[in-house]
């Protein structure tokens, strides 16, 4: 239960401006000339209420777009209202271009039961028998879902809806697809039993070929091998690929292998072994070692020290620089000088930068000092001609119109000869000069001062930018180091690299006379090498064959062995693939063993629920007919006893003399489908046509307007409040006398809240006096909308309480 307290309007539609009304009275009537704003007001409680606008939606899908009024950015509406226990609830909504943003009032049920019954726009009422009219198209008219959702039909509707498929069986495929299944599903499994069958005899076919092709290839394996193995028990066979999977074959394989990368080591050693220098070289190599050690150590005691010294001083220079002693002298070298000479730059680099800022400071110490100086300068000019008074002489110019003659009007002295206007034309000269000079002497203070404070952070910012003392001395002391040090070590690169050539020439006798020894040794590890895998290979007695010949029959003996062990190997492996295709195709026959099986016993349950099946269908139908029958007998009693009454007394009370009634249409046989349609009947008795053909414009927009109210008091009430745009559409004075008093009704005995708005001015001040408060505590609200000359819109509401007329009490 909801009452309406206030509202607030802002750009909405054709609401320019802002309006707040109050809404809390039990009628509120709105009136303004067209275009005022009087439905843009309605629609703003409907848009708070509901979070759309229903009546607008019909005439403009895209209504959204207009809601912001032209050249407004956006809109807001909000909207307080009263629940049953006082609480006060807010609709605040905001509407742009783009569309509503905020949270309405109302859920999904009450804003459908506000929109379709409690809000009558003024678009709607023209069209509203129009659209509440049967259609032929297949979906219910807005009528009909209204008939059903009051006589409570959803579950006989439901029952009636459910069955209605029972009879026709491709109908019935819909709801029921499980019934349309099972029909469909017995032809296919028949025809899936028939290609089990003749898939069997195919693998019937395969399985003696399989058994063929076994046997060859166990042959070639095994030639002991028994044929009984390939019975039909798949125990047997399972064992069989078993064993075959062994591949007894691969251990042989990889000990060849593994002899193979033995003969290539062999080889190789070999021939290393064949190219090594006998004895006259060796002693040729002990000569020339002695030498080179006599050189290394003559180097060493000389300069070796000192260099040494010298690369550990370098190495100190750097926390992060070492090199391994095994490098090279003249690489370390090199090594250092690459980082000196980068970590120079660097630190020539910084030393630069100071120089240069010494002298930057320098500079700007000077250039301050003079800008010192003259502002010292301007200072004193400026003291000097402050004496100046341009106001005096602003004063004397003013006064130089009042002089006629050469007697002064402030002293009363006669100048005489002198020209008293010449006099004083020159003394103002003067004082403006003096005035101009001090002037300029301004200017230029401020701007030399200007200039000075910018020296003086130039100053601040080069001082900032110096070294300190320290890290200055620092970077002098590093830079003299490391140039010392790289000169010192470029001196130093002849012997440096003269020690490197003694150190690599007698590494390079030692490696070589160990390889001597290591080739000597190989050759003896070499033979008894051979002759080991010789004798591993079942190879005869080969004593006195040369290691060369030994190599050569070694390998092909490894060869002929892998050829034959690869054969064999081949054919187990097929002999395996065609035991496991024997098992699969077994299993496959057993498996289709059993879904022939069990394909049986599907068709039998599909059989027998199908005939189950047909025996509900009967039952359903002739349930579908006794629910329509009882579903007519509801229909009947609800037209006669409820809905006719109602909309007959509202119209009758509006149209006294219109020989025409309009009414619901009762269904004629009990079990035909409900689609409820308008009619008229006549007050002597039968039935006449349409409203829209029967009854002239003014009854029929009465006939509209008691439609909705019937729908309204139809069903119980949601939300006690009728919202109603401009109703009273080609009524004569006494249909709009009797709606006064319905307006009353409503208002006074159902405890409805009314919101109406007219357009009419002599209308708007009858309704007014007409449903002025007739008892103490009554209200009634009026507001008027207008425009004001820029096209604002313009706004006054006035309460109006019960005055007791003393008048008549007197």
């Amino acid at each position: 239960m909801t009452w309406l307290k206030s509202l607030h309007v802002e750009n909405f539609r054709s609401i320019a401006g802002e309006v707040n009304v109050s809404l809390d009275a039990p009628i509120v009537l709105i009136h303004g000339p067209n275009g005022a704003g009087k439905t843009s007001l309605l629609s703003a409680i409907e848009l708070a209420l509901t979070g759309a606008v229903p009546s607008l939606s019909r005439a403009e899908p895209d209504y959204l777009a207009y809601l912001p009024h032209r050249d407004r950015e956006f809109g807001r509406v909000r909207l307080d209202v009263a629940a049953l226990d006082g609480t006060i609830r807010t609709g605040d909504i905001r509407v742009t271009a783009r569309g509503v943003t905020g949270d309405p009032i109302l859920g999904a049920a009450d804003a459908a039961f506000f929109s379709e019954r409690s809000y009558l726009a003024q678009s709607t009422l023209g069209r509203l028998l129009e659209i509440y009219q049967h259609t032929e198209r297949k979906s219910q008219s807005p009528l009909t879902r209204f008939v059903k959702e009051l006589l409570g039909l959803d579950r006989m509707e439901a029952i009636i809806n459910g069955l209605g498929s029972a009879g026709h069986i491709s109908r019935l495929k819909g709801p029921v697809p499980a019934y349309g299944k099972v029909r469909e599903d017995i032809p296919l499994q028949e025809k899936v039993l028939a290609e089990i069958d003749r898939e069997a005899l195919e693998a019937s076919a395969s399985l003696s070929a399989l058994r063929g092709e076994l046997r060859e290839r166990m042959s070639l394996v095994d030639a002991s091998f028994p044929e009984t193995t390939l019975g039909d028990d798949s125990a047997n066979l399972q064992d069989l690929g078993r064993s075959l999977a062994l591949d007894v074959e691969e251990a042989a394989l990889t000990e060849l292998v593994r002899a193979r990368r033995e003969v290539d080591v062999s080889e190789m050693v070999w021939k290393q072994a064949s190219t090594v220098p006998g004895i006259a070289e060796r002693e040729t190599l002990e000569a020339e070692g002695q030498r080179a050690r006599v050189a290394l150590d003559a180097w060493t005691g000389r300069d070796g020290e000192r260099i040494e010294e010298l690369l550990g001083r370098s190495g100190t220079l750097f926390a992060d620089f070492a090199l391994s002693g095994e490098s090279g002298y003249a690489e370390r070298a090199r090594s250092f000088g690459a980082r000196a000479e980068t970590d120079l730059r660097r630190l020539e680099g910084v030393l630069g930068a100071h120089e240069a800022g010494l002298e930057r400071r320098d500079a700007l110490t000077r250039e301050l000092q003079e800008a010192r100086t003259r502002i010292a300068r301007l200072d004193s000019q400026i003291n000097e001609a402050s004496g100046t008074n341009e106001a005096y002489a602003k004063a004397l110019s003013e006064l130089a119109s009042h002089i006629h003659g050469d007697t002064c009007p402030v002293c009363d002295r006669d100048f005489g000869g002198t020209s008293l206007a010449a006099h004083l034309s020159a003394k103002i000269g003067r004082l403006v000069e003096q005035a101009g000079r001090l002037q300029s002497l301004a200017k230029d203070h401020g701007n030399t001062v200007t200039a000075a404070a910018q020296l003086e952070r130039q100053l601040a910012t080069t001082q900032s930018q110096l070294l300190p003392e320290p890290d200055l001395s620092r970077a002098k002391a590093r830079a003299a180091d490391l140039g010392e040090v790289s000169r010192q070590l470029g001196d130093a690169m002849p012997l440096m690299q003269d020690g490197d050539r003694c150190r690599s020439e007698v590494a390079r006798v030692a490696g070589a006379l160990a390889a001597m020894r290591n080739a000597e040794q190989a050759v003896l590890t070499l033979r008894d090498k051979l002759d080991g895998l010789w004798q591993q290979l079942d190879g005869p007695s080969l004593d006195g064959v040369p290691t060369s010949e030994l190599l050569v029959r070694v390998r092909t003996r490894i060869e002929e062995r892998e050829a034959a062990l690869n054969e064999r190997q081949r054919a187990r492996r097929q002999a395996a693939d065609t035991v496991a295709s024997l098992i699969a195709l077994t299993r496959k026959i057993a498996d289709r063993k059993v879904r022939r099986d069990e394909v049986e016993k599907t068709l039998l349950a599909l059989r027998r629920r199908k005939d189950e099946a047909d025996k509900l269908i009967e039952l359903a139908k002739d349930l579908m007919r006794q629910t329509r029958e009882a579903r007519g007998r509801v229909v009947r009693k609800a037209f006669n006893d409820e809905l006719n009454a109602i909309w007959r007394d509202l119209f009758v009370r509006l149209a006294p003399e219109e020989p025409f009634i309009p009414a619901f249409a009762i269904p004629e046989g009990a079990g035909t489908e409900i689609e409820a349609v308008l009619e008229t009947h006549h007050r002597q008795g039968g039935k006449g046509g349409n409203p829209q053909a029967m009854l002239s414009a003014g009854n029929l927009n009465t006939a509209a307007l008691t439609l909705f109210l019937a729908l309204h008091l139809s069903v119980d009430a949601r939300l006690p409040c009728l919202v109603i745009d401009d109703p009273v559409q080609s009524m004569d004075e006494v249909h709009i006398a009797q709606f006064a008093a319905l307006l009353r009704t409503f208002s006074k005995q159902m405890r409805r809240q009314v919101v109406i708005a007219v357009h009419e001015r002599s209308l708007f001040d009858y309704l007014a006096l007409e449903l002025s408060p007739a008892f103490e505590g009554d209200r009634l609200y009026v507001i008027e909308l207008g425009r004001n000359a820029i096209g604002q819109t313009t706004h006054r509401w006035d309460p109006r309480t019960f005055v007791e007329d003393r008048a008549i009490a007197a």
